[in-house]
Protein backbone atom coordinates (compact mmCIF):
# COMPACT_ATOMS: atom_id res chain seq x y z
CA UNK A 1 0.00 0.00 0.00
CA UNK A 2 1.60 3.44 -1.17
CA UNK A 3 0.55 6.96 -0.57
CA UNK A 4 -0.80 7.58 -3.95
CA UNK A 5 -3.30 4.40 -2.96
CA UNK A 6 -4.64 5.98 -0.31
CA UNK A 7 -4.98 9.20 -1.77
CA UNK A 8 -6.71 7.69 -5.02
CA UNK A 9 -8.86 5.87 -1.94
CA UNK A 10 -9.60 9.28 -0.66
CA UNK A 11 -11.22 10.31 -3.55
CA UNK A 12 -13.06 7.21 -4.26
CA UNK A 13 -14.87 7.75 -0.86
CA UNK A 14 -15.56 11.18 -1.33
CA UNK A 15 -17.00 10.34 -4.92
CA UNK A 16 -19.47 7.80 -3.68
CA UNK A 17 -20.67 9.77 -0.76
CA UNK A 18 -21.29 12.87 -3.03
CA UNK A 19 -23.45 10.55 -5.37
CA UNK A 20 -25.02 8.96 -2.23
CA UNK A 21 -23.28 5.80 -2.47
CA UNK A 22 -21.08 5.12 0.75
CA UNK A 23 -19.15 2.67 1.61
CA UNK A 24 -18.34 3.07 5.33
CA UNK A 25 -19.78 4.96 7.73
CA UNK A 26 -19.25 9.04 7.76
CA UNK A 27 -15.67 9.24 9.59
CA UNK A 28 -14.28 5.23 7.66
CA UNK A 29 -12.15 5.10 4.61
CA UNK A 30 -12.49 1.11 4.56
CA UNK A 31 -11.01 -1.35 2.32
CA UNK A 32 -14.44 -1.06 0.02
CA UNK A 33 -12.49 2.02 -1.63
CA UNK A 34 -8.71 0.68 -0.49
CA UNK A 35 -9.03 -2.08 -2.63
CA UNK A 36 -10.50 -0.81 -5.80
CA UNK A 37 -7.80 2.50 -5.41
CA UNK A 38 -5.06 -0.66 -6.23
CA UNK A 39 -6.94 -1.87 -8.88
CA UNK A 40 -7.47 0.93 -10.30
CA UNK A 41 -3.57 2.23 -10.42
CA UNK A 42 -2.78 -1.48 -11.16
CA UNK A 43 -5.22 -1.17 -14.40
CA UNK A 44 -3.62 1.98 -15.10
CA UNK A 45 -0.55 0.25 -15.94
CA UNK A 46 -2.04 -2.06 -18.95
CA UNK A 47 -3.04 -5.06 -16.18
CA UNK A 48 -6.26 -6.30 -16.65
CA UNK A 49 -8.50 -5.74 -13.31
CA UNK A 50 -10.79 -7.78 -11.82
CA UNK A 51 -12.34 -7.96 -8.09
CA UNK A 52 -13.09 -10.98 -7.17
CA UNK A 53 -15.69 -10.83 -4.50
CA UNK A 54 -18.68 -11.38 -2.19
CA UNK A 55 -19.67 -7.46 -2.25
CA UNK A 56 -20.54 -6.70 -5.60
CA UNK A 57 -22.45 -3.97 -4.66
CA UNK A 58 -19.96 -1.72 -3.08
CA UNK A 59 -16.71 -2.39 -5.29
CA UNK A 60 -18.87 -2.32 -9.17
CA UNK A 61 -18.87 1.41 -8.47
CA UNK A 62 -15.94 1.90 -8.82
CA UNK A 63 -14.48 -0.84 -11.69
CA UNK A 64 -14.73 -4.52 -12.33
CA UNK A 65 -16.26 -6.62 -9.62
CA UNK A 66 -17.84 -9.78 -9.96
CA UNK A 67 -19.40 -12.62 -7.42
CA UNK A 68 -16.15 -14.83 -6.79
CA UNK A 69 -17.78 -18.24 -7.69
CA UNK A 70 -18.90 -16.65 -10.95
CA UNK A 71 -15.69 -16.12 -12.36
CA UNK A 72 -14.22 -19.19 -14.56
Amino acid sequence: MTAEVMLLAAQLWAQARMRGRATAEANALDGDVILPAQAILEASEGNQVVIATTNVGHLSQFLDAREWRLIE
